[in-house]
């Protein structure tokens, strides 16, 4: 009964995550064919955002690497791809303006829920694989039988898919920070404003498939060698 429960939240996750994955590939790849409605790039209107906000402490650094286009609060740097900060192109405004809106997390308690998200981001992106390679080490040595092993990656599976989307509305309040800022910049361009809201929901979903892409992740950033995941 209980490998039957596990495999079906497994399987619920996977849906889950595939849609989120699915929907943020597919409408990024329409936006980044549409035009922003303004000459700035994608640099250009997060820094934009921040002035507007009184933020002034926030550097822009273009680093193209296997994680990036995020927000990093202890350093207070905005790490771009060169893509999104020179680009003028929706997609490019909806990545640098929301992950320029995390920039505002400065209390105590939205600092801790931050990093807190980002942590479980990372969870979901290299403890997949680590789980497996350590599920076939025990296989091989026989410790597990392979319905143990299922039993167990499911279980791991599903507890890091649930826990994403209970911290994913962390995203969701960033993207309710630029909502003053947007009506004001797209006043005359109402239909660039909807796309782009849009856009924004696909930013706040877009980790929630991250752990379908933990082999590219843990092979290409977290093995010793291999690409820094953390920038200088």
């Amino acid at each position: 009964m209980v490998f039957v429960v596990l495999l079906i939240l497994a399987v619920l996750a996977f849906g889950i995550s595939q849609w989120a994955l699915g929907r943020y590939a597919s409408m990024m790849a329409k936006g980044s064919q549409v035009t922003s409605p303004t000459a700035h790039t994608g640099g250009e209107i997060a820094l934009l955002f921040l002035e507007s906000e009184g933020v002034m402490d926030v550097q822009i650094v273009e680093h193209n690497g296997v994680v990036t286009d995020y927000f990093d609060p202890v350093r207070r740097r905005l790490f771009l791809r060169h893509s999104t900060a020179q680009g003028t192109t929706l997609s490019a405004w909806a990545a640098a303006l929301h992950e320029a809106a995390h920039a505002l997390h400065t209390t105590a308690e939205g600092l801790a829920e931050l990093k807190w998200r980002q942590s479980v981001i990372r969870m979901c992106r290299y403890i997949p694989v680590a789980v497996a390679m350590a599920l076939i080490g025990l296989m091989i040595g026989r410790v597990f039988v392979p319905r143990v092993a299922i039993l167990v990656l499911a279980a791991v599976f599903s507890l890091l898919v649930f826990l994403n989307l209970g911290t994913v509305m962390i995203e969701f309040a960033a993207n309710r920070r630029l909502r003053a800022f947007l009506e004001r910049q797209l006043e005359r361009h109402p239909q660039a404003h909807q796309r782009l809201g849009e856009l924004l929901f696909c930013m706040a979903i877009r980790e929630v498939g991250d752990i379908l892409r933990s082999p590219r992740y843990f092979f290409l950033s977290a093995l010793p060698g291999s690409g820094k995941s953390r920038p200088g």
